[in-house]
């Protein structure tokens, strides 16, 4: 517009109250009373020539009086009638009237004689509702700050921010915690009337209305009515009080605590007419109202009375309240302690577990006897294996000494050398029978078992050690299979009532022989190898036998090698002997205990004919059986049924001939496998390996070598069976060495 400026500078003149100038002044108030323009527009002219000026809402320079005053200087080359004009404009650009136009208000021909100042007004009239009077009005054209709820007085823009989670009350578009304003206030959440105190929690959109505490508080007191919140309007609604319910009336003496409908709580006094000992005291008492106890007087000391003991007679008050009855002694009993009784003289009696297993009287025969966990005075606090310990009497049960390394052997019932041997009139030897075909059982009950030096143990009969006591065994007990002189010895017990445990013969045939199976044990044995010449078979392996404590039996031998007349098949292994040891108290092993199997022997060989017999069959282990109320192995234990090692076939032709190498014998010692027969004969199958922890081997078939031929190698033995029994945990050192692992239930702690 061309007179902008001149306007302007008028509207300042006007503002600063200059005195009038002689062309006069035209003064123009436009009143806006129903809303706001955004910008207005002023233009005044004569029709010829006009100027106009535009005025943004920010230039008004008092709002919220709903007008605005325009002045200027009028122009000397107008008429004596002017022209005015005044257009409000929704928008502004800059300092410029935008956008679409709310109305237009024109007055033409308006009396304005030169010279004179003149005050004219100008009314928008666009109409805007505002019911509730706040001076805002809803949005509509031209309304620059448009009221966001016109039914409240209080919400409009620009308004004080009350942080309500449901009113926008400044209308800036965020209600409660979303409005900056309310950062860190006290807010209101519409949708949770029962909660005060809440305060804006988080920045921008994602600040919440939180914390806060319940409004409705549940006042003290036992017998006050439940106070409860309405959700929907959040008043605090009392309920009813519960009449009769139980209360504490503060007070010991009172009982039948109960509240009442004005709220209190009351009850009824306690009376006191029952005496815990109405023999001894009074029958009414008091209340002791720190406590709440019925306190009652004693009797006199004169006062005869009966305790209710009924191993007591009657007596008399002490004197505070107490019947003191006589006493009817029980007289002590061995293993137990006095229980009660059911009537006077007639005592009861209980186990004492702190006798447990400690001696007690001998019985009529001399029988040394222990403590059992029922109470009772017995030989054993277990039941043993394999034979009864009450069945002995005392003069039966003597001591074992030995002062030096000695054989026991059970057929003959001698000991080499006799010198380092026992006095055999100390003690008795016994006969025990087993049924389904096993041997009868050597058992030696002692009171002492005293060993001086390493005990060997041989014969055909298993042996039982029943020691009535506690037993150290700081020397090695050996009834292992063995090969002696060349020949196959069997530990005590052993090679007896094999039946199909046995290792099978192998087969002669072709100038070589098939190698004799493994005796078995806790597994089948090994397999036999078969000779070169394919008709020269292999012994099958025995079978494993039966795992059990009865009967007590030893392990078996292995099968002989196919061999001819002037070529011995090499002999089976022989059995590990049987040994139980059972000890009433303590058994406490330091040393070797071992029933291992015997390795087979290696097969003959000639160059007559020529002819190459197979290696017998390593033998078994045997079967070891220890048990006691407590069993402890220390870290020198050595406790062993390993199977024996097959031995090597033979091999000849092209005019040589080589035996086969006999198998080992199971360690007495260690835990690893006895070696089959191996390197005497390069065409004879190499005996198989035997059972320790692990199966047994099979023997090797026999092979050729530059026209000579050899026959197959013994099987393997298998392990035999180890059993541990202890009433109490055991106590096995960590690197003690039981093989195979023992069954039974003992644990190393």
């Amino acid at each position: 517009m061309r007179l902008t400026c001149l306007l302007v500078c008028v509207v300042l003149l006007s503002a600063c109250r200059m005195k009038d100038p002689a062309e006069g002044v035209l003064r123009l108030t436009v009143e806006f009373p129903s809303y706001r323009p955004q910008c207005l527009r002023v233009e005044v002219g004569d029709g010829s020539s006009q100027v106009g000026t535009d005025l943004p809402s920010s230039q008004f320079k008092d709002p919220d009086a709903k007008k605005v005053q325009v002045a200027m200087v009028r122009k000397l080359a107008w008429g004596d009638q002017l022209n005015v004009k005044v257009t409000s404009f929704a928008a502004v650009s800059g300092n410029q009237c935008s956008g679409s136009v709310v109305e237009t208000h024109e007055d033409r021909a308006l009396d304005a004689p030169s010279g004179k100042s003149i005050d004219w007004t100008v009314t928008l009239q666009a109409v805007f509702r505002d019911d509730d009077g706040d001076g805002f009005v809803a949005s509509g054209p031209g309304v620059e700050l448009p009221d966001c709820d016109d039914s409240r007085a209080d919400v409009y823009p620009g308004a004080p921010e009350k942080c309500d989670t449901a009113v926008d009350f400044d209308c800036d578009g965020k209600k409660a915690c979303a409005d900056s304003d309310c950062a860190d206030k006290t807010c209101t959440d519409a949708s949770d009337l029962c909660t005060v105190g809440k305060k804006c929690v988080g920045i921008g959109d994602a600040a919440q209305c939180g914390g806060g505490e319940p409004k409705c508080t549940q006042p003290t007191g036992q017998c006050q009515a439940t106070v409860t919140c309405e959700a929907s309007t959040g008043q605090c609604v009392e309920g009813a009080v519960a009449v009769g319910a139980s209360c504490d009336p503060g007070n010991p003496c009172m009982t039948n605590g109960r509240c009442t409908a004005d709220k209190q709580c009351v009850g009824d006094v306690k009376t006191c007419s029952l005496p815990s000992n109405p023999q001894c005291q009074e029958t009414t008492g008091s209340c002791n109202p720190a406590n709440g106890n019925c306190e009652y007087a004693p009797k006199p000391v004169t006062t005869s009375c009966e305790d209710g003991n009924v191993c007591h007679d009657p007596g008399f008050c002490d004197g505070n309240g107490t019947c003191i009855g006589k006493d009817t002694p029980c007289p002590p009993r061995e293993c137990n302690s006095v229980a009660g009784c059911t009537r006077n003289s007639s005592c009861m009696y209980a186990p004492d577990p702190t006798r447990l297993n400690l001696p007690c009287s001998d019985d009529a025969s001399g029988s040394p006897r222990v403590c059992r966990a029922d109470g009772q005075c017995v030989a054993f606090p277990y039941t043993p294996a394999n034979f009864n310990p009450n069945s002995i009497p005392g003069g039966e049960i003597g001591e074992l000494r030995t002062t030096g390394a000695v054989v026991f052997d059970t057929d003959a019932r001698t000991w080499t050398p006799d010198s380092a041997g026992p006095e055999t009139s100390a003690f008795a030897i016994k006969t025990v029978s087993q049924t389904g075909g096993a041997p009868d059982i050597l058992l030696i009950p002692v009171r002492t078992l005293a060993l001086g030096g390493e005990l060997r143990i041989v014969g055909s009969r298993p042996l039982i050690l029943a020691v009535y006591g506690d037993a150290t065994l700081s020397h090695d007990i050996l009834a292992s299979g063995r090969i002696v002189n060349g020949a196959p010895v069997p530990g005590t017990g052993g090679n007896q009532g094999c039946a199909a445990s046995q290792g099978r013969a192998g087969t002669y045939s072709g100038g070589q022989g098939g190698g004799g199976g493994g005796a078995g044990g806790t597994t089948p044995g090994g397999n036999g190898g078969r000779g070169y010449n394919t008709t020269a078979t292999r012994g099958d392996a025995g079978l494993q036998q039966a795992s059990a404590l009865t009967p007590l039996i030893g392990g078996c031998p292995g099968g002989n090698g196919g061999g001819t007349g002037n070529a011995a098949g090499g002999l089976g292994g022989a059995g590990g002997g049987a040994l139980q040891i059972s000890v009433a108290r303590t058994l406490t092993l330091g040393k070797g205990l071992s029933v291992s199997g015997g390795g087979g022997l290696g097969g003959k060989a000639n160059p007559s004919g020529p002819a190459a017999a197979g290696g017998g069959g390593g033998g078994s282990g045997g079967r070891v059986v220890l048990e006691a109320f407590q069993v402890t192995l220390t870290s020198a234990a050595r406790i062993t049924a390993n199977g024996g090692g097959g031995g090597q076939g033979g091999g000849a032709g092209n005019g040589t001939a080589n035996n086969g190498a006999d198998g080992s014998s199971g360690s007495e010692f260690s835990g690893g496998g006895a070696s089959g027969g191996a390197g005497s004969s390069v065409v004879g199958g190499d005996g198989g390996a035997g059972g320790a922890s692990s199966s047994p081997y099979a023997g090797n078939f026999g092979a050729t070598l530059l026209g000579a031929s050899g026959g197959g190698g013994g099987g393997g033995g298998a392990s035999g069976s180890i059993y541990l029994r202890s009433v109490q945990s055991c106590s096995l050192s960590t690197t003690a060495v039981i093989s195979p692992p023992p069954t039974g239930g003992c644990t190393a702690l």
